[in-house]
């Protein structure tokens, strides 16, 4: 989210600070899943960003496109220019009904999607199955990075995520009805 911010203030990173959440700071932030953190926080934080830019348009042109943000923030200050901003941010289209795939009815669950590919190379024993990672080739389109050392990660977990489940998890069914047992 400082990222977001340092971006879009046109700033260094060094000079954005962040604190913990509260609801006395946002009362009604939604809770985070999928990923929805990024887009609910990172969209409202653009939000207040591009309010605070409006707002520091005429010292931008005063000083100059580099000027530090403190001499910014100072001129402002002076100025009597609310340096204070609050953004909100919601997904324009959300709903899905598991199982409905008419997108004219049924909106999309998410606003976007990624895609990506993996291959593995491994060295199986065919008499006990067990098997040795050898090398994996991942390909994902992201789109528009905020972070890449943390895409990274998310995309090296949910590999290893998906490995473990597919080659070491043992799921169990119900056999007198067919479901998945708790």
């Amino acid at each position: 989210m400082a990222q977001i911010c340092a971006q879009a203030l046109s700033v260094p990173l060094s000079a954005i600070y962040t604190q913990d959440t509260s609801t006395h700071q946002i009362p009604n932030a939604s809770p985070t899943a999928a990923s929805s953190g990024s887009d609910l926080n990172g969209m409202a934080i653009l939000d207040a960003c591009t309010q605070l830019n409006t707002r520091l348009a005429p010292f931008r042109a005063q000083f100059g496109a580099s000027a530090p943000i403190k001499t910014l923030a100072h001129a402002a200050y002076l100025a009597r220019v609310n340096l204070a901003a609050t953004g909100f941010w919601k997904m324009p289209r959300i709903g899905y009904v598991w199982g409905e795939y008419d997108t004219e009815r049924v909106k999309p669950m998410y606003y976007y999607f990624t895609q990506g590919v993996a291959c593995s190379e491994i060295e199986l024993d065919v008499l006990t199955g067990s098997h040795t990672v050898l090398r994996t080739d991942i390909k994902m389109d992201i789109g528009r990075s905020i972070n890449p050392g943390i895409d990274y990660g998310q995309i090296e977990g949910a590999f290893i995520q998906g490995l473990g489940l597919f080659t070491m998890e043992e799921t169990l069914w119900l056999s007198t009805m067919g479901q998945l047992a708790e």
